[in-house]
C-alpha cells in the first residue's frame, strides 16, 4: 500500500488496511472491523469543498457532496484517492493537482 493514499468506499470493501475516510465508515460499517486508519475531515476540508463544488458547477459537471469531501481532504493532503467512482475525474478536469487512481 503506498504511503499518503486514501482508500474510496468502492475499494475499500475489498482491501484489509489502507487509509479510509470517516464516509466510508459510515457507508460501510464492516470497514471497522479491519486495519483502517480513519481519517476526519476538517474545518480546512469543508472550506476547500465549498471551493471545489462551486468550481465543479461553473464548468457543469458537479458531483456528489459526500464525493466533494473527500475530493477536498484529498487535496488538502496532497494524497492520491483510490476509487471506482469515475465522478472523481471531474475533480481532476477542475484541479490538475488532484492525484487519483480509477480501478476499472
Amino acid at each position: 500500500m503506498e504511503e499518503n493514499q486514501i482508500l474510496d468506499t468502492s475499494v475499500a470493501i475489498e482491501k484489509e488496511e489502507g487509509t479510509i475516510t470517516l464516509f466510508t465508515v459510515i457507508e460501510y460499517p464492516p470497514s471497522t472491523t479491519k486495519l483502517f486508519q480513519i481519517i476526519i475531515p476538517e474545518g480546512l476540508d469543508y472550506l476547500k469543498a465549498v471551493e471545489v463544488a462551486t468550481k465543479l458547477r461553473a464548468i457543469g459537471k458537479p458531483i456528489g457532496a459526500i464525493d466533494i469531501i473527500i475530493a477536498a481532504m484529498c487535496l488538502n493532503r496532497s494524497a492520491k484517492l483510490v476509487t471506482k467512482d469515475s465522478d472523481f475525474k471531474y475533480v481532476k478536469e477542475a484541479y490538475p493537482e488532484f492525484n487519483f487512481e480509477l480501478i476499472l
